[in-house]
């Protein structure tokens, strides 16, 4: 379906800029340079790319001949530069998802583009006020590090948040099922943020809660249980913003066990969109298949579609990967960053923004 307002003529043809790989058709030069600076700023955000290398691989990643390139992603995003090469316009659509096509990224608004990300992709109210608010021909300052645009989120706090915590259950008594459990990742004051995780276990809900310490790429968290006070460890791997999946390690001593099992387990967290004040999804044991799970991705507030029902399959065969050695057990980053993209495409019941984070 095309976004409402997009113009249904071709877009016109000039030369190609120097810079921009040859083949494909170019595109008027007439767009805005602040218009298109403040739209890629806002995809940026809306992929979780803060960094020009991120960025362009999504562009490579759906076109290996794209001229998205990191030397003309500088000037674009600076407002330098306009593209003149059409097939960017297409690459651009088809990395923010079915619904866009390249006519309407190239002419539409700010806010026409806006509106329309926000319907597809997590934006925070405060980014999107503060691109909404700039001056014209005010563009993306240059950052360290390669990065595109001021970032809006802080790293310490992009795990803060809402999930849906799946497992697979230690109890031998439940072996082959998973265990839903609730995780809250809320900043603090002063601090490291807090972690709260909550499984259903002897008829009642059993909290465990610590501190999320992390080094950007990564965060733990020594995890104290209210019931036995054990502790538990939790290893997650920090994914870039908007985070609808986190991916890590939980590992401690059975509860539901006479011998205290030593054990470790993948743990898959995926982010509650629903916009509920409480959390709509089951803490309790579950059947471990795809149409048992995928109920539950509905009460976190992704619509339904076949899409949700293979992204719920994925994270199902990640949970059950088998180990690469013998010796060690892990989670794959790659399987976790590719099904966090997976989730970051879905559409969401209603509109929910993320929390804003201060």
């Amino acid at each position: 379906m095309k976004p409402a307002g997009e113009p249904q003529r071709g877009i016109g043809r000039t030369m190609e800029s120097r810079d921009e790989r040859s083949g494909g058709s170019a595109v008027s030069g007439s767009t805005d340079r602040s218009e298109l600076s403040r739209k890629l700023q806002l995809t940026t955000i809306a992929l979780g790319c803060p960094t020009s290398k991120e960025l362009c691989a999504r562009f490579a990643a759906i076109n290996p001949n794209t001229a998205f390139t990191a030397q003309n992603a500088y000037k674009w995003v600076r407002g330098k530069a306009t593209p003149r090469l059409s097939s960017v316009y297409e690459d651009w659509a088809r990395v923010l998802g079915d619904d866009f096509t390249g006519a309407f990224v190239a002419a539409s608004t700010f806010e026409e583009f806006a509106r329309h990300v926000q319907q597809h992709h997590q934006v925070p109210e405060a980014a999107l006020a503060r691109l909404a608010g700039l001056p014209a021909g005010e563009a993306a300052a240059d950052e360290p590090n390669g990065a595109l645009v001021p970032l809006v989120w802080q790293s310490s706090h992009v795990l803060c948040g809402r999930y849906l915590a799946v497992s697979f259950a230690w109890s031998r008594g439940e072996a082959g099922r998973l265990i839903l459990g609730s995780m809250d990742i809320t900043p603090a004051q002063d601090g490291p943020p807090e972690a709260r995780y909550t499984e259903f276990l002897f008829g009642q809900r059993v909290p465990m809660v610590g501190q999320v310490s992390g080094d950007g790429r990564a965060a733990q968290s020594v995890l104290q249980c209210t019931f036995s006070r054990r502790l538990y460890f939790l290893a997650l791997q920090v994914p870039s913003p908007p985070a609808n999946i986190v991916g890590g390690i939980l590992a401690g001593c059975a509860l539901h066990d006479p011998n205290t099992r030593a054990i470790t387990g993948r743990m898959v967290l995926v982010r509650d969109r629903s916009g509920a004040a409480e959390a709509q999804h089951a803490v309790d044991y579950l059947d471990a298949t795809v149409e048992a799970l995928d109920v539950e991705m509905g009460h976190l507030g992704y619509a339904p579609s076949p899409r949700r029902t293979a992204a719920t399959g994925a994270l199902l065969d990640l949970l059950r990967q088998p180990p690469k050695t013998t010796e060690l057990y892990e989670i794959d980053p790659e399987a976790v960053s590719q099904l966090g993209l997976t989730f970051d495409r879905l559409k969401v019941s209603q509109a929910a923004p993320l929390a804003e984070i201060s």
